[in-house]
């Protein structure tokens, strides 16, 4: 009985402070407009007339920490990897020594721009399937540009935030024209080669299981080339994104023999990726990768940007950095870039269609059509918000 007498106690006093507690917040809470009289929403109304009226403090963007130690560095370190011709390899000469690349390459290049006037401030730094998203999250390279796909897991377990989708894809496979096969469901029993450190061990394992295909997987490790062990003969088949295989093929002794299968087993969004939550940073690599979707749209390109200084358009203007005033800063300072941060992308690296076409499009030996890479008004997927 003494007990449950205080219990009943207890339960009276943790009622009594709940009670207490519901009451207080009560008090705290905001204005029940619903409650005030016609004066004391209008005295409400005016104070809040009065605050829009009073002087905003200047404009001062805050920088995240990859800005700041870009910025004291003079540089930007751009992960990419070496194994994508078109899309991203370093390049020897006797006259220039060392020369990166590529596709991929170039959206580095176009940050560079944006930041420091000058596309050619990139280190690149080589990774794989493992290391490009350690050296991303332990801040060794400020952006990642390596073919890389925007998935939910990624994004949301991972933590890294993509940025705009630069090239759609989808994963395909290639085979030797020796095999007599036109398509991915003929290769009952093959050793299918892929890198287990991506998106295509998973895709390939789906679409054998959905089509009840058996099959011998390869796993190559991120210390290898997956093209190169489909080289050496040790799989019958390749799996990667289209893109990539198009790519590859270029490095076969004879890329004549090889074939791409027509099935295309999954979407691919690739593009660029930064470390997550480091705001001003990835609001500098996202609009410096639109800017050059904007520019194709606007019609702009390296070789007409100086003429387009002075055309009366107030977009392009904008776009120009030419409108600018106390009332109205130009877009660089809101990113806390220079007026001409846009113009020094498209001069120095050419909008997205320059980039796509003398890299990858159907003049080069990869000879890539643009399809779902076109702009959103030409049939594509790309699409960029407005630049004001």
């Amino acid at each position: 009985m003494i007990v449950a007498s205080k219990l009943v106690v207890s339960l009276v006093w943790v009622f009594w402070i709940m009670a207490l507690s519901v009451a207080d917040g009560a008090e705290m809470k905001p204005h029940d407009h619903s409650k005030m009289s016609m004066e004391e929403r209008r005295a409400v109304q005016k104070k809040w007339e009065e605050d829009a009226k009073k002087p905003k403090p200047e404009y001062k963007p805050t920088y995240s920490s990859t800005y700041d130690r870009v910025i004291e560095r003079g540089n930007i370190i751009c992960g990419t990897n070496d194994e994508f011709p078109g899309f991203s390899e370093e390049k020897w000469t006797d006259e220039d020594g060392s020369k990166w690349m590529g596709f991929d390459v170039d959206m580095c290049r176009a940050v560079a721009a944006a930041v420091f006037g000058d596309a050619d401030a990139v280190e690149y730094v080589v990774v794989n399937g493992k290391t490009r998203f350690e050296f991303l999250i332990d801040g060794s390279i400020d952006m990642l540009s390596a073919a890389t796909t925007y998935t939910f897991t990624r994004n949301v377990l991972k933590k890294l935030e993509f940025m705009p989708t630069t090239y759609y894809d989808g994963q395909g496979f290639i085979v030797r024209k020796t095999l007599g096969v036109s398509s991915a469901k003929q290769m009952e029993g093959a050793r299918i080669c892929f890198s287990g450190s991506g998106t295509a061990a998973k895709n390939i394992a789906d679409f054998m299981k959905k089509h009840q295909i058996k099959f011998i997987p390869v796993d190559v490790p991120p210390s290898q080339k997956t093209r190169d062990v489909y080289k050496k003969g040790d799989c019958d088949m390749y799996g990667t994104d289209r893109s990539g295989l198009a790519s590859n093929r270029l490095s076969f002794d004879n890329p004549e023999r090889h074939i791409i299968l027509p099935e295309i087993i999954s979407k691919e969004p690739l593009g660029p990726v930064v470390k997550y939550g480091d705001q001003k940073w990835s609001d500098i690599v996202r609009w410096s990768i639109y800017v050059l979707f904007i520019a194709e749209e606007m019609k702009i390109n390296s070789n007409n940007i100086d003429r387009m200084k002075n055309h009366i358009d107030p977009y392009i203007q904008r776009f120009m950095g030419e409108l600018n005033g106390k009332d109205h800063p130009h877009l660089g300072a809101k990113l806390g870039l220079d007026a001409s941060w846009s113009y020094d992308i498209i001069k120095q690296v050419g909008n997205y269609e320059e980039i796509y076409e003398r890299n990858v499009g159907p003049d080069t030996p990869i000879g890539l059509e643009r399809g779902l890479n076109r702009l959103y008004n030409h049939g594509g997927l790309l699409y960029a918000p407005p630049l004001k």
